[in-house]
Protein backbone atom coordinates (compact mmCIF):
# COMPACT_ATOMS: atom_id res chain seq x y z
CA UNK A 1 0.00 0.00 0.00
CA UNK A 2 1.21 3.80 -0.78
CA UNK A 3 1.83 5.86 1.69
CA UNK A 4 -0.54 8.45 0.70
CA UNK A 5 -3.29 5.40 0.55
CA UNK A 6 -2.09 4.36 4.01
CA UNK A 7 -2.67 7.99 5.04
CA UNK A 8 -6.36 8.30 3.77
CA UNK A 9 -6.71 4.72 5.24
CA UNK A 10 -5.79 6.00 8.81
CA UNK A 11 -7.74 9.16 8.41
CA UNK A 12 -10.72 7.08 7.74
CA UNK A 13 -10.25 5.15 10.10
CA UNK A 14 -9.88 7.65 12.78
CA UNK A 15 -12.90 9.52 11.35
CA UNK A 16 -15.07 6.35 12.06
CA UNK A 17 -13.79 5.50 15.43
CA UNK A 18 -14.39 9.36 16.85
CA UNK A 19 -17.29 8.99 15.44
CA UNK A 20 -18.90 6.06 17.38
CA UNK A 21 -17.13 7.61 20.26
CA UNK A 22 -18.77 10.72 20.26
CA UNK A 23 -21.96 9.72 19.31
CA UNK A 24 -21.86 7.03 22.36
CA UNK A 25 -20.61 10.04 24.86
CA UNK A 26 -20.79 13.56 22.93
CA UNK A 27 -18.10 15.78 22.53
CA UNK A 28 -16.66 16.37 26.29
CA UNK A 29 -17.17 12.66 27.23
CA UNK A 30 -14.63 11.70 24.16
CA UNK A 31 -10.87 11.75 24.49
CA UNK A 32 -8.58 11.72 21.80
CA UNK A 33 -6.94 8.59 23.73
CA UNK A 34 -9.99 6.44 23.33
CA UNK A 35 -10.27 7.59 19.50
CA UNK A 36 -6.92 6.64 19.28
CA UNK A 37 -7.04 3.34 21.25
CA UNK A 38 -10.42 1.98 19.08
CA UNK A 39 -8.69 3.15 15.67
CA UNK A 40 -5.47 1.49 17.14
CA UNK A 41 -3.32 4.68 16.24
CA UNK A 42 -1.12 6.84 18.45
CA UNK A 43 -1.59 10.21 19.15
CA UNK A 44 0.59 11.05 17.52
CA UNK A 45 -1.17 9.70 14.15
CA UNK A 46 -4.09 11.21 15.33
CA UNK A 47 -2.46 14.71 15.94
CA UNK A 48 -0.77 14.07 12.42
CA UNK A 49 -4.29 14.02 10.88
CA UNK A 50 -6.07 16.44 13.17
CA UNK A 51 -4.47 19.11 14.87
CA UNK A 52 -6.95 18.98 18.24
CA UNK A 53 -10.55 17.63 19.11
CA UNK A 54 -12.35 20.30 17.79
CA UNK A 55 -11.19 19.55 14.17
CA UNK A 56 -11.74 15.76 14.20
CA UNK A 57 -15.42 16.59 15.56
CA UNK A 58 -15.78 19.00 12.37
CA UNK A 59 -14.50 16.46 9.91
CA UNK A 60 -17.05 14.10 11.40
CA UNK A 61 -19.87 16.81 10.89
CA UNK A 62 -19.20 17.21 7.55
CA UNK A 63 -18.63 13.46 6.99
CA UNK A 64 -21.97 12.89 8.38
CA UNK A 65 -23.75 15.68 7.33
CA UNK A 66 -22.71 15.19 3.71
CA UNK A 67 -24.35 11.65 4.03
CA UNK A 68 -27.55 13.42 5.39
CA UNK A 69 -27.49 15.75 2.86
CA UNK A 70 -27.01 12.99 -0.09
CA UNK A 71 -30.40 11.09 1.50
CA UNK A 72 -32.05 14.28 1.49
CA UNK A 73 -31.58 15.15 -1.87
CA UNK A 74 -32.19 11.72 -3.56
CA UNK A 75 -36.07 11.73 -3.26
CA UNK A 76 -38.17 10.61 -6.19
CA UNK A 77 -40.75 13.04 -7.41
CA UNK A 78 -43.46 11.43 -6.13
CA UNK A 79 -47.62 11.46 -5.94
CA UNK A 80 -47.86 14.42 -3.48
CA UNK A 81 -46.49 16.13 -0.80
CA UNK A 82 -47.24 13.71 2.63
CA UNK A 83 -45.46 10.38 0.40
CA UNK A 84 -42.03 12.67 0.11
CA UNK A 85 -42.47 13.81 3.11
CA UNK A 86 -42.85 9.93 4.55
CA UNK A 87 -39.99 9.26 1.97
CA UNK A 88 -37.60 12.03 3.75
CA UNK A 89 -38.47 11.32 7.28
CA UNK A 90 -38.15 7.46 6.53
CA UNK A 91 -34.91 7.85 4.36
CA UNK A 92 -33.54 10.43 7.00
CA UNK A 93 -34.01 7.93 10.28
CA UNK A 94 -32.60 5.24 7.90
CA UNK A 95 -29.38 6.67 7.75
CA UNK A 96 -29.38 7.85 11.71
CA UNK A 97 -30.31 4.32 12.75
CA UNK A 98 -27.46 2.59 10.30
CA UNK A 99 -24.55 5.08 10.20
CA UNK A 100 -22.51 6.16 13.86
CA UNK A 101 -21.40 8.79 11.69
CA UNK A 102 -25.02 10.44 10.82
CA UNK A 103 -25.54 10.00 14.60
CA UNK A 104 -22.32 11.73 15.99
CA UNK A 105 -22.66 14.54 13.23
CA UNK A 106 -26.53 15.31 14.67
CA UNK A 107 -25.08 14.61 18.39
CA UNK A 108 -22.14 17.45 17.65
CA UNK A 109 -24.45 20.00 16.16
CA UNK A 110 -26.79 19.57 18.59
CA UNK A 111 -24.33 20.14 21.29
CA UNK A 112 -23.47 23.27 19.88
CA UNK A 113 -19.63 22.33 19.12
CA UNK A 114 -19.50 21.97 15.17
CA UNK A 115 -22.13 24.24 13.09
CA UNK A 116 -23.81 22.69 10.59
CA UNK A 117 -26.72 23.77 8.30
CA UNK A 118 -28.32 20.73 7.41
CA UNK A 119 -30.65 20.87 10.35
CA UNK A 120 -32.38 24.40 9.26
CA UNK A 121 -31.96 22.77 5.49
CA UNK A 122 -33.83 19.69 6.40
CA UNK A 123 -36.15 21.86 8.60
CA UNK A 124 -36.99 24.37 6.29
CA UNK A 125 -37.71 20.98 3.65
CA UNK A 126 -40.52 19.61 6.05
CA UNK A 127 -42.14 23.11 6.37
CA UNK A 128 -42.38 23.31 2.05
CA UNK A 129 -43.82 19.55 2.41
CA UNK A 130 -45.70 20.57 4.87
CA UNK A 131 -47.02 23.99 3.06
CA UNK A 132 -47.92 21.88 0.05
CA UNK A 133 -49.97 19.46 1.95
CA UNK A 134 -51.74 22.06 3.08
CA UNK A 135 -52.41 24.05 -0.04
CA UNK A 136 -53.49 20.80 -1.11
CA UNK A 137 -55.50 20.19 1.68
CA UNK A 138 -53.61 16.91 2.52
CA UNK A 139 -52.89 17.74 5.87
CA UNK A 140 -55.33 17.78 8.30
CA UNK A 141 -57.73 20.80 9.28
CA UNK A 142 -56.26 22.55 12.19
CA UNK A 143 -53.16 21.36 12.33
CA UNK A 144 -50.25 24.36 12.79
CA UNK A 145 -47.61 24.13 10.73
CA UNK A 146 -44.83 25.00 13.04
CA UNK A 147 -46.18 22.01 15.31
CA UNK A 148 -46.43 19.80 13.09
CA UNK A 149 -42.46 20.90 11.69
CA UNK A 150 -41.95 20.73 15.67
CA UNK A 151 -43.09 17.08 15.64
CA UNK A 152 -41.20 15.95 12.88
CA UNK A 153 -37.61 17.08 14.52
CA UNK A 154 -39.21 15.09 17.47
CA UNK A 155 -39.69 11.64 15.33
CA UNK A 156 -36.22 12.15 13.52
CA UNK A 157 -34.33 13.05 17.12
CA UNK A 158 -36.11 10.04 18.50
CA UNK A 159 -34.90 7.58 16.18
CA UNK A 160 -31.37 8.87 16.39
CA UNK A 161 -31.41 8.82 20.27
CA UNK A 162 -33.34 5.40 19.59
CA UNK A 163 -30.80 4.06 17.66
CA UNK A 164 -27.42 5.25 19.90
CA UNK A 165 -29.12 3.07 22.41
CA UNK A 166 -29.63 0.25 20.81
CA UNK A 167 -25.69 0.40 19.03
CA UNK A 168 -24.60 0.95 22.65
CA UNK A 169 -26.48 -2.45 23.82
CA UNK A 170 -25.74 -4.32 20.88
CA UNK A 171 -29.46 -4.82 19.97
CA UNK A 172 -31.16 -4.43 16.27
CA UNK A 173 -33.01 -0.57 15.76
CA UNK A 174 -34.71 -2.62 12.98
CA UNK A 175 -38.16 -2.61 15.11
CA UNK A 176 -41.01 0.19 15.15
CA UNK A 177 -39.98 3.52 13.51
CA UNK A 178 -41.77 2.44 10.41
CA UNK A 179 -45.01 2.39 12.51
CA UNK A 180 -44.11 5.19 14.64
CA UNK A 181 -44.39 7.27 11.42
CA UNK A 182 -47.12 5.96 10.10
CA UNK A 183 -48.87 7.17 13.17
CA UNK A 184 -47.70 10.35 13.61
CA UNK A 185 -48.26 10.63 9.73
CA UNK A 186 -51.63 9.70 10.72
CA UNK A 187 -52.19 12.51 12.87
CA UNK A 188 -51.12 15.16 10.70
CA UNK A 189 -53.05 13.88 7.15
CA UNK A 190 -56.46 14.71 6.04
CA UNK A 191 -58.93 12.58 6.45
CA UNK A 192 -60.00 11.17 2.82
CA UNK A 193 -63.51 10.31 3.60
Amino acid sequence: MKNSERAASTRANLVLAAAHHFDQHGYDGTTLNSVCAEANVTLGALTFHFRCKAILASEVVDEGMGELRRVSTARADTAGPLPELSLLVLQVATALRDSALTRAAVRLVQEGQVASGWLAVFRADVLRLLERASATGALAAGVRLTTAVRLIMYVVEGAATEARRAAAEGVSTDCDFAEVWRVALGGLAADPG
